[in-house]
C-alpha cells in the first residue's frame, strides 16, 4: 500500500512538472511573437524559432499522454479533462507558430511588425503569463485556489479584449480598398494572421475553463491526499 502511494506521489510531481513545462513554453512563444514588435527583421529566425518550440511542446504532450495511460489512480473523466487541458495548451504554442509563419509569406516584408498583429501580440502574452501563473497553483490547490481562480478570470478579460481587437481589424481589412493588385494578397494573408491569433485567444479561454475545471472539481487534491 505504501509503495503504491509512494510511486503515485511521483507521478503526480511529475505531472506538475510537465504541466509547468508547457505552460512555459505558451510564455516562450508569446514572448518571441512579441520581440518582432522591437526588431521585426528577425521574423525568419523567429519563424524558425517557433517551429522548434512547437516540436518540443509536442513532445511534452505526448509525456503527459503517456503518464494518463499509466495512471491507475483517475477516472476516465479526470483523464480527458487533462488530456483536453494540455492539447489546448499545446494549441497556444501552436497558434503563434501558424501566425508568424504565415506573416513570412507577405512578399513586400514592412518595416515594423503590422498593427493588429502587435495588438494582439500584447494580450496574448499577458494571458500565457497568467496561464503559467495558475499553472503553479496545481501544486497547493488548497492553499492557491483564489490565485488559480483570479488568474482564470483575467484570462477570459484578456480574450474579450482580444475579440474587440478581432472586430476592429477584420472590419478595417475587409472593407479597406487595396491600392495596388499585389496588396490584396497580402490583405488575405494578413487576415488569416489575425483569425489565427484569435482562435489562440480562444485556446487561452479554454485553458483557463479547463483550470477551473480541477479547481471546482479538486482533481489536484488527490495529491495532498496521499500525505
Amino acid at each position: 500500500m505504501v509503495y503504491e502511494k509512494n510511486i503515485s506521489l511521483l507521478r503526480e510531481k511529475k505531472f506538475f512538472g510537465l504541466f509547468e513545462n508547457l505552460a512555459g513554453k505558451a510564455v516562450e512563444a508569446a514572448d518571441l511573437l512579441e520581440e518582432l514588435k522591437a526588431n521585426h527583421s528577425t521574423l525568419s529566425q523567429i519563424s524558425q524559432e517557433l517551429n522548434a518550440l512547437e516540436d518540443e511542446a509536442d513532445s511534452v504532450v505526448h509525456q503527459i499522454v503517456q503518464e494518463l495511460i499509466y495512471d491507475h489512480s483517475r477516472e476516465g473523466e479526470e483523464k480527458a479533462d487533462i488530456r483536453y487541458f494540455a492539447h489546448n495548451l499545446d494549441n497556444v504554442v501552436d497558434g503563434i507558430e501558424k501566425a508568424v509563419n504565415r506573416l513570412t509569406f507577405i512578399q513586400k516584408q514592412p518595416k515594423t511588425l503590422p498593427e493588429p498583429v502587435g495588438e494582439f501580440s500584447t494580450v496574448i502574452l499577458e494571458a500565457s503569463q497568467e496561464i503559467r501563473k495558475a499553472v503553479s497553483c496545481l501544486r497547493n490547490l488548497s492553499a492557491e485556489e483564489k490565485t488559480l481562480e483570479a488568474c482564470c478570470i483575467r484570462i477570459n478579460e484578456l480574450e474579450n479584449e482580444a475579440d474587440k481587437i478581432n472586430r476592429k481589424w477584420l472590419r478595417i481589412l475587409m472593407t479597406t480598398p487595396v491600392k495596388e493588385p499585389d496588396e490584396f494578397l497580402e490583405r488575405m494573408v494578413l487576415k488569416e494572421v489575425v483569425d489565427l491569433l484569435e482562435d489562440t485567444m480562444d485556446q487561452c479561454e479554454d485553458v483557463a475553463n479547463i483550470l477551473d475545471t480541477f479547481r471546482v472539481k479538486k482533481i489536484f487534491f488527490y495529491y495532498e491526499r496521499c500525505f
